[in-house]
């Protein structure tokens, strides 16, 4: 029996499944398996309340940092006040408590832990804001960087995305290459540009209503096509990662303790205010990161 046969058998592995079954998302978890990404409708994700909430605060950070207010109803007509593809926003989820409450929601946080293990950890949110322009902003890549090929079957890093708006072809949606994720490398150069009509690598566009979530495992291959449409796309990524890799956010030095009062012990856990690396000037972590790892009552590197 392999090592991932045996995960498979484990305590930890089943808790996870159970949760998948509960919300319905099995499907889904084979859909990702066999081909590296999947698509889990809104209808199992969330109200069209909370997704218009999180529409409304994308649109908030992004006039925050541009300085460009945007309503949400003018969303199919806007236009940024810059040339070029659009923004991306990082570092956002102290910029609005309903990012926080989207970072726990069960179907993301339960694909999360299905790809990243039960100590899955948050290793940033972002925004972006789409607009209509020529440029593809990102060719095939994955999003496992810095790992020496071959890469690892399982996943170490991998993408929650919450699209907001619909995303169709002419939308500049995710490009994306099934059952990429199971070559274990990295595209080479020429592989990278997927718009050539002589590509050496057929990409397709992933389509998701308004309120899906766009789940991939790191090693997956992907790019974005441009947007042609008039109006902008917009999404909010979770960026997520095994507890062994290092987080882009430092949440634990940054995350003010009354955002970490208003939330479970699992917020904690997801952030990593409750890991125990690293030390802090060579000492075990203070008492209340530790009570955080007891009240979890869990191994944290499980």
């Amino acid at each position: 029996m392999s090592s991932l046969e045996q995960y498979k058998d484990s305590r930890h592995y089943q808790k996870i499944h159970q949760q998948i079954e509960t919300l319905g998302l099995i499907e889904h978890m084979n859909h990702l398996d066999e081909y590296g990404y999947t698509v889990i409708p809104p209808g199992l994700v969330a109200p069209e309340e909370f997704q218009d909430r999180l529409r409304k605060a994308v649109l908030k950070v992004n006039e925050q940092r541009t300085g460009q207010k945007i309503n949400v109803e003018d969303i199919e007509t806007a236009k940024l006040n810059k040339d070029g593809p659009g923004y991306g926003h990082w570092a956002i989820l102290t910029d609005d408590p309903v990012f926080q409450e989207a970072i726990m929601n069960p179907a993301a946080l339960a694909m999360a832990k299905y790809l990243c293990g039960n100590s899955v950890m948050l290793s940033d949110l972002l925004c972006q804001v789409k607009q209509q322009d020529d440029t593809m902003t990102h060719p095939l890549h994955t999003d496992q960087h810095g790992t020496p090929p071959p890469l690892p079957p399982y996943t170490q890093v991998a993408n929650v995305t919450w699209a907001l708006t619909d995303y169709r072809k002419g939308n500049g949606p995710v490009a994306i290459v099934p059952g990429s994720h199971l070559k274990s490398r990295y595209p080479l150069p020429e592989e990278g540009n997927f718009l050539r009509e002589d590509a050496p690598v057929k990409a397709i566009p992933i389509e998701a209503d308004a309120g899906s979530l766009i789940i991939w495992h790191g090693n997956t291959w992907h790019g974005s096509y441009p947007r042609k449409s008039p109006g902008l796309r917009l999404n909010l990524i979770m960026v997520i990662t095994r507890v062994y890799m290092k987080q882009i956010r430092d949440f634990r030095s940054e995350t003010p303790k009354e955002v970490l009062d208003r939330h479970p012990v699992e917020f904690a856990r997801l952030i990593g205010a409750n890991s125990a690396y690293p030390f802090v000037d060579g000492n075990r972590p203070p008492k209340d990161d530790m009570a955080y790892m007891v009240a979890a009552g869990r191994n944290p590197w499980a």
